[in-house]
């Protein structure tokens, strides 16, 4: 059955299974800088098979939580994998907040996750091993550090499909490492000018092809999208391809602002690209380089509301998206922590709520007039196997379960 088929005769409802996390201490959320939103999750990531998923926080903790039988997740095991630094060079501090967890995809008698802050990425080792009265303890050791290579802000790191590198993202330079060596890495792409009054924008995000390791793509702050093929050259500064939608509902100031990409991935099956931006989410056919298949827009309601979001610094929230493992369904978040779930075809869109228990269940969102731009699903991660959605608001992680009118979970 064709998927547009599929959500044309069958109805479903996505259900609250769980929620994780630790409440901010309201005392601390004063005054203090950011010290309330250390206990803030800043990054998801399903491994690929499922079985695990772990959530970076602001604090530099990665939380590891593994699949139950009912579908639940539990504790697994917890790490510290970066703590706060102080760059003598620039004299500015490095925030221990987790930008981004990746999971090696390819499994064996342990596991390898990549977690960066700012300036440092580390993979660590995860491992079982049998203790004192046959207990089974969770070992994690980290088994390389790599840094020293980017002068600006790490925004994302992408393992290659090869099993043998990754890129890593910052504003200007993306560079290539061999998980195996730490002390080197090669610059693919560098878009860094000589005079840097000359700089028109910067790179937010970058992902490789799930099965050609030899293509990637990066976005930038104007709502392009670069292809790069590392087959015609080593060094992508003239990109195979790229990919703008040149329509645009918002003209002068706002303009560049509402079309900076905050998240670009391939689909599990390296079909098709999906951009997020401030108003809309895009899904590109790699083949077509003018235009999208379809623009999602679902953040109309906010165009008037534009100068406020600015004055309270929301207009620069980053929203991610997320692809289920068949690559005909998209998952994003917005405010009010609503989240909203629709086919690869961009129709079907299904809108909900997170709300922590106790309060109204499921509520859909839309019902609620007042913009909180405070309450935000910033993160979002789908299990790559089942329809099981992980989203990150705040302190608070949620996870959601589809299933059909006759209470059968789908497994996709």
């Amino acid at each position: 059955m064709e998927a547009s088929e599929f959500y044309a005769t069958h109805h479903s409802e996505w259900e609250f299974s769980q929620m994780f996390g630790e409440e901010d201490d309201p005392s601390s959320d004063s005054d203090s800088g950011s010290g309330g939103e250390d206990n803030w999750i800043s990054s998801l990531s399903f491994d690929s098979t499922g079985k695990f998923l772990a959530v970076g926080y602001n604090c530099g903790q990665v939380v590891v939580l593994t699949q139950q039988d009912d579908q639940t997740y539990q504790l697994y095991t917890e790490f510290k994998s970066h703590d706060s630094e102080f760059d003598f060079l620039t004299s500015m501090e490095i925030e221990e907040k987790i930008n981004m967890i990746k999971w090696f995809p390819f499994t064996n008698s342990s596991e390898h996750l990549l977690t960066t802050n700012d300036k440092t990425i580390k993979l660590f080792k995860m491992f079982e091993r049998q203790g004192e009265d046959d207990m089974i303890d969770v070992i994690t050791k980290p088994r390389k550090v790599f840094e020293g290579a980017h002068a600006y802000n790490i925004n994302s790191v992408a393992f290659n499909s090869d099993g043998e590198t990754f890129i890593s993202t910052d504003d200007l330079r993306i560079n290539l490492w061999n998980v195996n060596i730490s002390n080197e890495a090669f610059g693919i792409v560098d878009i860094k000018p000589d005079n840097m009054d000359e700089l028109t924008e910067v790179i937010t995000c970058a992902d490789f092809h799930p099965k050609a390791c030899n293509v990637l793509i990066y976005s930038t702050s104007k709502g392009i999208i670069r292809m790069g093929d590392l087959r015609q050259s080593a060094l992508c500064e003239r990109y195979a391809k790229e990919y703008e939608d040149v329509e645009s509902d918002i003209g002068g100031f706002f303009q560049e602002l509402v079309t900076t990409i905050s998240d670009v991935k391939f689909s599990p099956d390296g079909n098709l690209i999906v951009s997020r931006d401030y108003l809309t989410m895009k899904i590109w056919d790699p083949r077509m380089e003018n235009h999208p298949l379809k623009v999602i827009k679902f953040h109309d309601h906010l165009i008037p509301k534009l100068c406020d979001l600015y004055e309270n610094d929301s207009i620069f929230d980053k929203f991610e998206c997320s692809w289920n493992g068949e690559s005909n369904r998209l998952l994003t978040g917005s405010y009010n922590n609503n989240f909203y779930i629709c086919d690869g075809f961009g129709s079907g869109v299904t809108h909900m709520t997170a709300l922590k228990p106790g309060m109204a269940k499921n509520l859909y969102a839309g019902q609620n007039p007042h913009l909180d731009s405070s309450q935000k699903v910033l993160h979002t991660a789908w299990h790559p196997q089942q329809d099981i959605i992980a989203l990150g608001a705040k302190d608070f992680g949620y996870l959601y379960l589809q299933k059909t009118v006759a209470g059968e979970n789908i497994t996709l």
